[in-house]
């Protein structure tokens, strides 16, 4: 038996920081891949597919989305379990309760675990439904079913946050799905997860929306045999991705040095890809032309945001060599220079500032402070 696992789709996506028309483009491409995921379906051959909530962002969907869901989920034909997460809970007016869904999609519609039963697979599929924004019990807290109904695969599709007993998303213990007996948990809700195990998985975004879900997003393919194997097989899905890269702007001391440095990295990807670069590191300009850079290194990109977080100094080299106090102050200086912490940095350069000010006899004047 083989289904597709998904989740956190996030449909109808506001985009408020985009334009009205830009906006819409990102809406209409995301629903462009959830084409891509039915087409991966059916080009899987897969017997099912589970859907562990937040396929929608909001509850009520544009007209659009509405459309092409009910035509997918019909033309798909075989079951579709799906798990209303806190995005898109099961509520009055929304378009699990309201939509003519196609009978071959199920929508769990309670905060209490459900179980459905498909003999002609020999699967049960249990999961929950979000009935609000938040979901503070753990929905496996309940007694097992009894003794004899789950002879077949029993599977769990998921909205939740696993081992985190505060949590107001339905906050489900590692040791109740060991409980439940659980052949596979479909999970959804941690868009960047890590690897719990071979049979829990969340299945992480299919496709990024910003700079905090950075590379491919995908689905998961899931085998299971007769004897209860289970093989999951990492499908990508997205088109459009977002990357972060860090720089070492070092020594750097001119615009013209800038633009190679990011052109030679915008290089490395292609027309779907919104890179942001940020530029770290000491340098001896006194400032870059960032918008120039920006404007000459991203025709080859879908985007490109360039951050500048040097520090400027004059004067580096000489500093490095000095054999005065100036020369041993920077070099006490230095490593918090280079410190992951912008803060940090930022307090050294000041400090650096004021003292080579003082080691001078000069006084030290910053935005008005002194």
């Amino acid at each position: 038996m083989r289904f597709l696992h998904t989740a956190d789709l996030h449909l109808d996506s506001s985009f408020c920081k985009l334009g009205v028309l830009d906006a819409e483009a990102q809406r209409e491409r995301q629903r462009e891949l959830l084409e891509r995921i039915f087409d991966c379906a059916e080009k899987n051959e897969c017997d099912m597919m589970l859907i562990a909530g937040d396929l929608f962002d909001t509850p009520v969907v544009t007209h659009a989305t509405q459309k092409l869901c009910l035509e997918l989920f019909e033309r798909f034909g075989k079951p579709i379990f799906i798990s209303p997460g806190n995005h898109d809970a099961f509520i009055a007016g929304g378009f699990y309760k309201s939509a003519a869904l196609s009978q071959n999609v199920y929508v769990f519609n309670s905060d209490e675990l459900q179980y459905i039963d498909l003999p002609e697979l020999d699967v049960t599929v249990a999961g929950y439904a979000f009935m609000s924004q938040g979901l503070a019990k753990d929905p496996l807290d309940t007694p097992l079913r009894p003794e004899g109904e789950n002879q077949r695969i029993l599977l769990l599709c998921a909205h939740t946050e696993i081992d985190t007993p505060t949590s107001r998303y339905a906050p489900i213990m590692l040791s109740d799905i060991a409980r439940h007996g659980f052949d596979y948990a479909a999970l959804g809700h941690v868009h960047n997860p890590p690897h719990i195990s071979d049979t829990v998985r969340y299945c992480g975004f299919p496709e990024g929306r910003a700079f905090d879900e950075q590379g491919e997003g995908g689905v998961y393919i899931v085998d299971i045999d007769g004897e209860n194997n289970v093989n999951a097989t990492r499908k990508i899905t997205s088109k459009i991705r977002f990357e972060r890269v860090k720089i070492d702007a070092d020594g750097i001391s001119s615009s013209d040095e800038l633009i190679k440095l990011c052109k030679a990295e915008a290089l490395k990807y292609d027309q779907f890809t919104n890179l942001r670069i940020e530029l770290c590191g000491v340098v001896t300009a006194d400032g870059f032309d960032v918008s120039a850079a920006q404007e000459l290194c991203s025709p080859s990109l879908a985007s490109l945001q360039i951050k500048d977080e040097t520090i400027s100094i004059p004067d580096i080299a000489f500093l490095e060599r000095d054999a005065s106090l100036k020369g041993e102050f920077y070099r006490v200086i230095r490593p918090r220079l280079h410190s992951d912490d912008a803060a940090e940095r930022a307090g050294a350069l000041r400090a650096l500032r004021i003292g080579l000010a003082a080691i001078e006899g000069k006084s030290f004047t910053d935005g008005g402070r002194s």
